[in-house]
């Protein structure tokens, strides 16, 4: 009896080995995702359910959710965890655009899971709150009733610009890269961004970011108002992102850029 179950184990053991394989990249962009999710939801969470965090914490936790999700998962998939930015370094870096699909399916499931992960964790003080209270502990929208959709926007799209600068400047060979410190660097830029441009909308930079747990929250018990809220705000973190990633490695590119030729400059002047 116990041969054929060792034996039956093994087989299963090895079938999953070559599919975790074969699918390496987008299982460690969907880890990644769920980590840097549970931890800066998580942390909204927690600043919704007491007084001991602040918005400085929150951003903090952001920051080093991802330096986590960065060294848990960088090594195989690149840690984009980010459609923006997936999309940006295919357009500017050579990422092969066959994956850029595979990576945002990796990356909203990611980004849903880690919705799911918060709010188990938060499931008594959910069901005891009003769930327009904590809605806003799943994905961004208008924090102040003076900040406007244009508003929105602009923060979002300076902030993701930002953020690209920074990721392209510290992997640089013809600059300065950071090397093991970069997940480091790119955390610590995420709780600054935080702290400096991410109390109006509560700082996307990220579709997945918004998409999956907003889509959480839809089939999890809001309801699908959650897309129809703030005047269907839900576009401003999807679009806005992905063309301040767009900007960002263009500026970047334009005035910095010097390990390899440009997509956009012309060679003899890269």
């Amino acid at each position: 009896m116990w041969p054929g179950i060792r034996t039956k184990w093994a087989g299963i053991s090895t079938k999953w080995a070559g599919i975790r394989y074969k699918f390496r990249k987008p299982f460690a962009e969907f880890l990644g995702t769920a980590i840097m999710i549970a931890f800066g939801c998580g942390a909204v969470a927690q600043r919704v359910f007491s007084d001991d965090n602040s918005w400085f914490t929150v951003s903090l936790a952001w920051g080093l959710g991802l330096i986590a999700a960065i060294y848990v998962a960088g090594g195989v998939s690149g840690a984009h965890f980010n459609p923006a930015v997936t999309f940006a370094l295919a357009v500017f870096r050579e990422f092969p655009w066959a994956d850029v699909p595979i990576y945002w399916i990796a990356q909203l499931a990611g980004a849903f899971v880690g919705a799911l992960i918060v709010y188990v964790g938060n499931r008594s003080a959910l069901q005891a709150a009003d769930r327009t209270t904590t809605v806003g502990i799943f994905f961004t929208g208008l924090q102040t009733a003076e900040v406007t959709a244009t508003d929105a926007f602009i923060f979002e799209f300076i902030a993701t610009a930002l953020l690209l600068i920074i990721i392209l400047a510290t992997s640089d060979k013809g600059n300065n890269p950071a090397g093991s410190l970069q997940p480091l660097i790119i955390g610590l830029s995420i709780t600054l961004i935080g702290t400096s441009y991410g109390y109006q909308t509560g700082y996307a930079l990220n579709p997945a970011r918004d998409l999956g747990p907003r889509f959480f929250t839809a089939l999890c018990g809001w309801g699908f108002g959650v897309f129809s809220r703030q005047n269907w705000y839900f576009w401003i973190p999807i679009v806005a992102p992905f063309l301040g990633a767009i900007a960002g490695a263009c500026i970047y590119d334009l005035f910095i850029h010097s390990s390899a030729p440009s997509p956009h400059i012309p060679e003899h002047l890269s």
